[in-house]
């Protein structure tokens, strides 16, 4: 973004994973215990671990956390998909909106109902998503056709209509065009023209900025918002950025080693975070922190997610860490009366803002300045 200073959010009421929403229609994604383990030959990986959460009609919910942390495959799973044909899962996924109770484990035949007319999703890298053999209009109008019967002059009318309202310039014009003929601003555009075809409740956007300069990315974020909000649309919005979630988000789940490690009211997680990784993600994002604080890394690396046990899966890049850390289960409880969530055994006996403000979020054992070093070496 352009400007990533953390100066917004919009207000909504808490959700817990305990609310049973009345009536059901008000919730159009409903993640109960979610796990998927992978089968590989090092052992069974746990992408996504024991996620929970819901979200409402018309919400916003922002998925943050460092690559690898099973922020896809969660997302994939909320279409049904696994990643392997081996892959197994626990816990359930539900639309209870469309009245459907259960995903997970259904045959894609039957799940193709609801792929593009209740939810749909938008992949994260546009160039490998596109037939780069096929001209743009007749991938948007294979999407178009699939979810409508019309006839081919009011097919076109449709597409066209789709480019226009992504911001796709000269529509009618542009038709035509190859997928290497559009930057990478327009084909992400194209995705979500391809996307809202079938006229989704639910709108899945997995990164739906990255590789895009800062410019394209406000566009593409300020487009997708207001698109929500235009269509009334529930919008789970994946992304590496705080302070992208600050600006469009209504409440924000931050995903570690594929758990689920905070859930909370945007504005509430970005004034008073709960749980370490979190305050370490803002305390390392340029505008979150007063100027003359500097910005700190996190230390260490993300564990693999092979046999982790069930103890807190950051006590080893936390500068909080006590030795219960790692051996009591790390459960999402709940921090406060408003709902917001957090896995962290300590999190009522430690005060995250100020030790933020009095620089004592690095952990003891390994300095920044070892993170930053490693990175610059990496990179030269």
């Amino acid at each position: 973004m352009a400007d990533t200073t953390l100066t917004r959010g919009k207000t909504t009421m808490p959700l817990t994973s305990s609310d049973v929403p009345e009536p059901d229609h008000d919730v159009a994604l409903d993640v109960r215990g979610l796990s998927v383990h992978i089968p590989t030959d090092h052992g069974t990986v746990t992408a996504a671990d024991d996620v929970t959460l819901t979200v409402r009609r018309n919400e916003v919910l922002g998925v943050v956390g460092e690559t690898g942390s099973g922020k896809t495959v969660t997302c994939r799973a909320m279409l049904g998909l696994l990643p392997t044909a081996r892959s197994t899962h626990e816990g359930s996924v539900g639309y209870p909106a469309a009245g459907v109770s259960e995903v997970l484990g259904v045959p894609p035949g039957k799940l193709r109902s609801l792929w593009g007319r209740y939810v749909a999703m938008i992949p994260q890298n546009p160039m490998t998503s596109l037939n780069p053999i096929r001209r743009i209009g007749a991938q948007v109008a294979e999407a178009v056709e699939t979810h409508s019967s019309l006839p081919p002059a009011a097919r076109r009318a449709r597409v066209v209509e789709l480019m226009t309202m992504v911001g796709i310039p000269a529509p009618e014009k542009r038709l035509r065009d190859y997928p290497h003929q559009f930057s990478g601003g327009m084909l992400q555009r194209t995705l979500i023209a391809i996307a809202l075809a079938g006229e989704p409740q639910l709108l899945i956007a997995d990164e739906p900025t990255t590789a895009l300069d800062v410019i394209i990315q406000d566009q593409i974020l300020k487009l997708l918002l207001s698109l929500q909000r235009d269509n009334g649309l529930s919008l789970v919005l994946v992304s590496h950025d705080l302070s992208v979630v600050a600006q469009v988000c209504d409440r924000v789940a931050v995903m570690y080693a594929g758990q689920i490690v905070e859930l909370a009211g945007v504005d509430e997680v970005l004034r008073s975070p709960k749980h370490p990784y979190t305050a370490a993600l803002l305390n390392s994002l340029p505008g979150a922190v007063p100027r003359q604080r500097p910005l700190t890394t996190i230390p260490g690396s993300p564990p693999h997610l092979i046999d982790l046990g069930s103890g807190c899966r950051f006590a080893d890049r936390c500068a909080f860490a006590e030795p219960k850390c790692t051996r009591q289960p790390s459960e999402l409880a709940d921090a406060s009366a408003s709902g917001h969530r957090v896995r962290c055994v300590r999190h009522q006996e430690i005060d995250l803002v100020a030790a933020a403000a009095k620089g004592e979020l690095e952990s003891p054992a390994l300095p920044s300045s070892a993170g930053v070093a490693a990175v610059e070496r990496e990179v030269l």
